[in-house]
């Protein structure tokens, strides 16, 4: 199986590694995001698996997330976004102050974003501006749909990777049963000579 590993920075990338860089420099993040990655092929698909390291802080230790896809420019987005998500969690009291507040952390039953979620919705809406409820709103929808479809992305391709094992088991038994015709085949002709000496 052939490995190629690649480092990066992702200067370049747009979405979510851009999104990271920037809020890294507003937390205090000295150094850039690095992105570590591996790319392979397991049992004929694709696979990728990207570690983004985040540098320490005044405050805080470095620290690292892992993801896995197909290709090291896709898992770099799916890494930085699960490193946005920690990065919320982490600095949970230093984006307090920031837009950074309605990014999505890892764990949504915690008791700040909670009350964070609890002043953009019902009657005592906290938030003066509703632009900012309505776009919270409509990025938090966004993230669950991203979910779901990764969710979904996911069993599809357990899926298709159980069918390819059984397709390749399935071949291999063809190639067995084909063998055995063969020997089959092969002794038919011998009893078939061994008939005809005998009877001759």
């Amino acid at each position: 199986m052939e490995v190629r590993c690649q480092t990066s920075f992702c200067e370049n990338e747009d979405g979510f590694p851009k999104l990271l860089r920037a809020c890294t420099v507003r937390l205090g993040i000295r150094s850039q995001p690095e992105y570590d990655g591996r790319e392979f092929i397991e049992h004929g698909t694709e696979k990728c698996v990207v570690t983004v390291y985040i540098g320490s802080s005044p405050h805080h230790v470095e620290w690292s997330v892992t993801a896995a896809r197909y290709r090291f420019k896709d898992t770099c987005q799916v890494v930085a976004r699960k490193a946005l998500r920690a990065l919320c969690q982490i600095y949970e009291e230093e984006v307090a102050d920031t837009p950074l507040i309605f990014f999505l952390p890892f764990q949504k039953n915690r008791p700040v974003w909670m009350a964070r979620m609890r002043a953009l919705e019902g009657q005592q809406l906290l938030e003066d501006d509703p632009t900012v409820v309505y776009l919270t709103a409509y990025l938090l929808t966004l993230d669950a749909q991203y979910d779901f479809l990764a969710r979904h992305h996911r069993q599809m391709i357990a899926r298709v990777e159980d069918a390819e094992k059984h397709n390749r088991q399935l071949h291999v038994d063809l190639t067995t049963a084909q063998a055995r015709v063969a020997t089959l085949e092969s002794l038919k002709v011998i009893v078939v000579e061994a008939l005809k000496a005998s009877q001759g």
